[in-house]
């Protein structure tokens, strides 16, 4: 329990919160804030839709971030405690639980109580526990009710009672469901692999077979009970996650099945095991055993590792990703414990020590020759290993705690050097004040008088990405959204229906943009920070923020007959398609306006630098317009990064374009820079800054336009009065139609939409290429939107009858105790 305290304290010391800048100020401690703000606003623990994320979205695409997180759920008792010291404190608790845990699952009837906490030890230090205790939590977050499942499977096998091992099963899918699939593996390894001590003598194959089926089921059936359960959370996601996020393609079968000898999967990286060399000489030496439990765990654990199919599997068919072998960190540090109780009753032969480094010797020499490896990296992993194998060598020859003094030794020096490393990721204390300064969530609230429009806020790069998903007070509705999951149509519609600009290295990053059209498209209407793009005016002040207002902003929902089609709309330009949204609107049906009120020239455009080398530097880029005042003008360049492995940042006019380093983890892809600005009278240059790096900037285009205020105003001049309700996932309010027409909306389209007009229910239709919409009769109308989360009412169908059985089975267990059976 120390060892974390001490970890955590390194981390917080000179002013840093133990989070990080990225994933856990913009996701890990936001996203469990929007849930308890949502569950005070719609007291409901199954909310089924997020109105205030990305325009609007399924609920689910946000489970992994801790919907049903237990732990998480507990905050909701806490209104006064914040939410990121609230994520702070359960982080700690949880690394210590750790140690704790794994200690008492190895020390109760396995090994003695030293080696037990030797093993322990290298789990609390491991690189991947430390790292993501403050990085991407749910990587590691899981670990306590995974250790408890070990413990519980224990206890059913001695005891014949299963409700902790089905209750920590389930407690850990509603924690991490992605790391869940580890967990239950590492579980199934470690049941599966005590199976040779518990059988008698052989029999024949089919029996068997039939014996070995037989005690599987009787084994992991309570397990089931607990993956069962959890059916109500994750059909659901499974259905968001096959609506929101695809595969990544160029995975070959034969990539699967050869051999990948990386060797971080195991050592040093927090995205890996983060051990050192000493686990992979206990790996090694564990196969050369005679008949064992430890054998066959570490031939196993041996296979996943190299064979790039199970990595595969583990991370759900999507992509080959070394984190998805931290769960089977507890089985490291059960072969740790056995390979220590080796060395202290000189049970191991020399021989296998042998083979054993000498096989550890070959995997690295391969693994050196086979993959790119930093200088320093190199000489590490040489010194650490000659180290190690030379206290293995000293274990069994005179000082028997050699290795486990070295392991822990070597782990606690990387675990203090990785908490000097970690702080350029950490987040500071004075950040964080100024990104959760109270005069920001006042001047929010001030604004949100009820209806349904959006409001967002404004800062530096910094404050602007951790607040992607930052919702200060329901109501306020965001059009960003950084998830793993979202809204498929949405995130069309933004990168290459409108072609927005990308700020961020990350592809799954729906950025604030300043697009003067995307904001007023998404009814936008304040902004609310030191700053606020052209259109938009400051009607107050909340302390030292702003607020502005921008009155020609789009309602969310409007009914019009001025529509164009989208065989009409889908011919026009890259700056048509942006004006023309703001004189019509776009849906499956045969165009109603005779001439799209759209005027676009293309002008000449200069750069003063196309070619950049070296570190950041100012420029200009002027254009040729003899256009009037309140023209758009769009601009876009393509660039060719001629130094892969760094990112490309240009920023005009203050708008930021990135393209992301080539082995960027979500490379964005963003080989063309857009950008869409407001343009005063007589405005011809705006500033450039070239961010550092080696690039190059070619094919220079650009247009002004302008879409006539008069139609605008005719397009929103009949708005729908909606307003979220229910339990969050109702929009409902009245529409007025004169002569008959669409209802439009800014709601991203999903096929779980249900749209009642006057009481009836109207198939839903998608407008503007990527929103909910509907045809109206001429007159006044009710509306009713409501949003029914797909698969949650089959999900929580599956997880009562999984109760109903579950209750059957313990009765049954009951009555047999008693002897009535």
């Amino acid at each position: 329990m120390v060892i974390p305290l001490i970890l955590y304290i390194l981390k917080i010391r000179n002013g840093y919160l133990a989070g990080s800048e990225i994933d856990w100020l913009g996701q890990h401690s936001v996203f469990p804030d929007y849930f308890r703000k949502l569950f005070y606003e719609t007291k409901t623990l199954f909310p089924q839709f997020a109105a205030e994320l990305g325009g609007g979205q399924n609920i689910y695409n946000f489970a992994y971030y801790g919907l049903f997180n237990p732990l998480y759920l507990v905050s909701y008792a806490l209104p006064f405690v914040k939410m990121t010291t609230y994520i702070q404190v359960v982080s700690l608790l949880e690394h210590m639980a750790d140690g704790v845990l794994c200690y008492y699952w190895l020390s109760s009837g396995h090994f003695k109580k030293r080696e037990s906490f030797y093993a322990s030890s290298i789990l609390v230090l491991a690189a991947s526990v430390t790292y993501h205790s403050s990085m991407q939590l749910m990587f590691v977050n899981y670990m306590p009710f995974l250790l408890l499942a070990l413990i519980g499977y224990d206890r059913y096998c001695k005891k014949g009672k299963y409700g902790l091992l089905t209750l920590s099963v389930f407690f850990m899918i509603l924690t991490s469901f992605y790391f869940a699939v580890g967990g239950m593996t590492a579980l199934f390894i470690y049941g599966v692999t005590g199976y040779q001590n518990e059988t008698d003598e052989s029999v024949g194959l089919i029996s068997s077979c039939l014996r070995f089926i037989k005690w599987l089921w009787g084994r992991f059936y309570p397990a089931l009970f607990g993956c069962f359960l959890s059916l109500f959370y994750l059909i659901p996601v499974y259905f968001a996650m096959t609506a929101g996020r695809a595969g990544h393609g160029g995975i070959t079968v034969s990539k699967l099945l050869i051999p990948d000898i990386r060797l971080h999967k195991l050592l040093y990286s927090g995205y890996g095991m983060g051990l050192t060399a000493a686990a992979l000489l206990m790996l090694c030496i564990s196969i050369f055993y005679k008949k064992c439990r430890e054998k066959f765990m570490a031939a196993l654990l041996l296979l996943m590792l190299l064979f790039p199919v199970f990595d595969w599997l583990l991370n759900g068919g999507l992509y080959l990703r070394d984190k998805a072998f931290i769960p089977f960190l507890p089985l490291l540090c059960w072969l740790a414990a056995a390979f220590f109780t080796r060395l202290e009753t000189q049970a191991l032969k020399a021989r296998q020590a042998a083979a054993g480094c000498i096989l550890a010797g070959a995997l690295v020499a391969v693994s050196l020759l086979t993959n790119s490896y930093a200088r320093q990296e190199k000489y590490l992993l040489f010194i650490d290993f000659a180290v190690c194998g030379a206290s293995v060598l000293l274990s069994m020859v005179c000082w028997k705690k050699a290795l486990c003094a070295v392991t822990l030794a070597v782990m606690a020096f990387l675990c203090a050097g990785q908490c000097t490393v970690l702080k350029e990721e950490l987040v500071t204390s004075a950040d964080m004040n100024k990104i959760e300064d109270p005069d920001i969530e006042k001047a929010v609230r001030s604004v949100l008088h009820g209806g349904f429009y959006r409001t967002e806020t404004r800062g530096g790069y910094s404050e602007n990405k951790a607040s992607q998903n930052r919702v200060l007070a329901c109501g306020q509705n965001l059009t960003t959204v950084y998830s793993s999951i979202s809204n498929s149509y949405y995130s069309e519609f933004r990168n290459k229906v409108l072609n927005l600009s990308k700020p961020s290295r990350n592809s799954l990053m729906a950025d604030t943009v300043d697009n003067p059209i995307f904001l007023r498209l998404m009814g936008v209407r304040y902004i609310v920070g030191d700053r606020a793009p052209a259109g938009y005016e400051k009607i107050g002040q909340s302390g030292s923020v702003n607020i502005y207002e921008n009155k020609n902003a789009a309602p969310a929902a409007y009914v019009t007959d001025r529509i164009i089609s989208e065989d009409t709309y889908s011919d026009l330009s890259y700056p048509e398609r942006q004006l023309a949204l703001l004189g019509a609107a776009v849906a499956h049906t045969p165009d109603t306006v005779d001439d799209i009120p759209v005027n676009v020239k293309k002008v000449n455009a200069h750069i003063s630098t196309t070619v950049i080398k070296g570190n950041a530097s100012y420029g200009s880029v002027s254009v040729d317009s003899d256009m009037p005042g309140d023209t758009y003008l769009f601009l876009e360049f393509d660039v060719k990064n001629n130094r892969p492995s760094e990112d490309v940042t240009v920023t005009v006019n203050g708008e930021q374009n990135k393209l992301s380093a080539r082995k960027a983890a979500y490379y964005n892809g963003n080989t063309t820079f857009h950008y869409t600005s407001l343009l005063k009278a007589g405005e011809t240059e705006f500033p450039v800054k070239f961010g550092k790096g080696n690039y190059e900037i070619s094919n220079v285009r650009a247009w002004t336009g302008t879409a006539g205020e008069e139609a605008a105003a005719e397009l929103y001049r009949r708005p729908a009065a909606l307003e979220v309700t229910g339990a969050g996932n109702v929009l409902e309010g009245t529409a007025e139609s004169e002569h008959g027409g669409w209802l439009i909306t800014s709601v991203p389209y999903d096929k779980s939409f249900q749209l009642y007009v006057d009481g009836r229910q109207q198939k839903i239709r998608r407008v503007n290429t990527a929103f909910v919409g509907v045809p109206l009769k001429a007159g006044a109308h009710e509306i009713r939107l409501v949003y029914h989360a797909p698969g949650r009412n089959a999900g929580i169908a599956a997880a009562l009858i999984t109760a109903v059985i579950l209750g059957a089975d313990i009765i049954r267990r009951k009555r047999r105790l008693h002897g009535k059976i």
